[in-house]
């Protein structure tokens, strides 16, 4: 017969290793539950961390915006006179692709010969009225000359009238002469001193003058020397209007004016300085912030073998609507937008000089900062 289980009749203090093996094995569960529980609270702490250091990354932005090649003088165009009484083309100077200077005459109206004989007939009208300034500025001083001599003379005959006046009084008080005998000099006295006195006044009359300093006689012929100076000056403007000029130095890009026709709203031609092309650009306002003056561009066509290359100089101070439409069905009509121009780099710019009004994509390089 076997022995009894001692232990198992021992009370439970007389088995102190079962009773600590428990405790054990709760506090490993409860450190291990709160290091479970702490780590990704711990983790996200040590990211955000490491976010407060890491540097801004910079990646880039693409800013597209459509764009149309134009002279650096913009397209300008050719005006006339237009109206009933403008006259119609008669002769046409230049062709298209032709290269004009400033003031050259492009085309001219049946105006023309009218208007030369006006201004011929105002040119003599002002020359007649000159002469006959002139004419009356030399009279007026030889008429001055002569006064002034006359009085002169006058002065001497007075004084010599009343010298022998005076000396006949004399003789008089001496009882040589009687006071009859005076009578015929007092009479010399007389008249001579009116005749000197109404030349003095004449001569006054001749050199009275007005504010501008100017005689008084010469002033109603100035006067018509100025009105035949303005009609002058009209018949020259009038006559500017018989012809057609070109207002820049620049290349002949249409004509839209023929031999017979008037000259309507649209002009005669467009005109444009093709030495050096640029872009004019049409950049969202939501996009604008990203484009800068001395910015690099690429401009690109399909009708391009190359790509073009320049550089932004001048961004636009208002907003306004599209005017450069895409083809794509898709593209946005009625954004609004701000006007940036690029100027071409030289190669870019002879690529294009044949192509005004080509449509382009413009492609800018912003760069925006990311903290994320």
């Amino acid at each position: 017969m076997s022995e009894p289980d001692r232990s198992a009749a021992l009370p439970a203090k007389g088995r102190p290793r079962a009773r600590w093996t428990v405790g054990g094995i709760l506090a490993v569960g409860l450190a291990g539950a709160a290091y479970f529980v702490g780590l990704p609270y711990l983790q996200g702490l040590q990211a955000e961390r490491a976010a407060e250091t890491r540097p801004a990354v910079v990646t880039e932005r693409r800013i597209t915006a459509l764009g149309e090649v134009l002279p650096i003088s913009n397209l300008v165009t050719v005006a006339a006179p237009t109206g009933q009484d403008a006259g119609r083309i008669s002769r046409v100077d230049v062709a298209e692709g032709d290269m004009v200077a400033k003031g050259q005459v492009l085309a001219i109206l049946d105006t023309e010969p009218l208007l030369r004989a006006e201004l011929a007939q105002m040119v003599a009208n002002e020359s007649v009225k000159r002469v006959a300034l002139a004419a009356l500025t030399a009279d007026l001083d030889a008429a001055e000359r002569q006064l002034s001599v006359q009085v002169d003379q006058l002065r001497v005959v007075l004084e010599k009238s009343q010298v022998e006046l005076d000396r006949m009084t004399q003789l008089r008080d001496t009882g040589l002469y009687e006071d009859a005998a005076l009578v015929d000099l007092r009479l010399d006295v007389q008249s001579a001193t009116f005749n000197l006195r109404n030349t003095e006044i004449q001569l006054e009359r001749n050199r009275l003058r007005d504010a501008t300093g100017m005689r008084i006689v010469q002033a109603s012929a100035e006067a018509e020397l100025a009105a035949a100076r303005a009609a002058r000056a009209k018949a020259e403007a009038d006559y500017a209007k018989s012809s057609v000029v070109a207002p820049i130095d620049g290349r002949i890009l249409a004509l839209f004016g023929r031999i017979g026709q008037q000259i309507d709203t649209a002009g005669f031609a467009e005109i444009g300085d093709t030495s050096q092309m640029k872009v004019r650009a049409e950049v969202y306002e939501t996009d604008v912030s990203g484009v800068s003056v001395g910015q690099r561009v690429t401009v690109t066509s399909r009708a391009l073998l190359e790509d073009l290359a320049g550089e932004v100089t001048r961004l636009g101070v208002r907003i306004s609507d599209q005017s450069i439409l895409s083809t794509d069905p898709a593209a946005i009509v009625d954004a609004r937008v701000v006007e940036v121009w690029i100027t071409l780099d030289e190669a870019s710019s002879d690529a294009t000089r044949n192509l005004s009004g080509l449509q382009v994509l413009v492609t800018f390089a912003a760069a925006d900062r990311d903290d994320a």
